[in-house]
């Protein structure tokens, strides 16, 4: 299926505001630049990904993603539903069949895993891709792409299994460390230096982009 893959940002200044024990400003900031660029540049060397959006409502983002081969789109108001509802509608418009969300603090993320859940994605069906605690969407594909609105945020997992049983569509779910593995707090930076085996270092946030 074409798809269009879709990584929504927030505002620079308040992102990732849970690893303040751990980083200031500055290094949050580019903590998330870092893992933006790294999952466009994944989703990019996915076959099935015709295109990659990101939306946001920060101007430097916007500015970056567009040098690393994405396409920006301004937000106007915030909101992770709220971007992913643009998204939505870009899709539409352009005819996409399938759009694939994915949130930008991934660090583990591979091409593979997303291969595998545009493989497990039926012409009208759901796969989800839970958080390690299991409550939470880290990935979501819909097809098409406005087959449920998207409901992120608290319980996120429970509110999408509900509206796909309400549109009565397939839904799988994709359990896989990658997927699962994001970066929210001062231990999930501990952690992944444990699961990448020291390759951790490489979310530095001291270093150029």
């Amino acid at each position: 299926m074409r798809t269009l893959a879709v990584i929504p940002i927030q505002q620079l200044e308040h992102a990732k505001s849970r690893l303040a024990p751990a980083l200031n400003p500055t290094k949050r900031q580019s903590l998330v630049l870092k893992l933006a660029r790294r999952t466009i540049e994944v989703l990019r060397s996915v076959p099935e990904v015709a295109e990659v959006l990101v939306v946001t409502p920060d101007a430097q983002v916007a500015s970056a993603v567009a040098r690393w081969g994405a396409r920006p789109l301004l937000q106007a108001q915030p909101g992770l539903n709220r971007a992913v509802c643009s998204a939505q509608s870009v899709a539409l418009h352009a005819g996409y069949a399938a759009l694939l969300v994915v949130l930008g603090d991934l660090p583990l993320l591979a091409a593979q895993h997303v291969q595998t859940a545009l493989a497990l994605l039926e012409p009208r069906g759901i796969v989800l891709a839970p958080d390690r605690r299991g409550t939470g969407t880290n990935l979501l594909a819909l097809a098409p792409p406005n087959v449920i609105a998207p409901a992120f945020g608290s319980e996120s997992r429970r509110h999408h299994r509900l509206a796909a049983a309400r549109a009565r569509c397939t839904l799988r779910e994709l359990w896989a460390l990658p997927l699962a593995f994001d970066l929210d707090t001062p231990d999930d930076l501990a952690d992944v230096r444990l699961v990448t085996g020291g390759e951790g270092d490489k979310w530095r946030t001291d270093e150029p982009l």
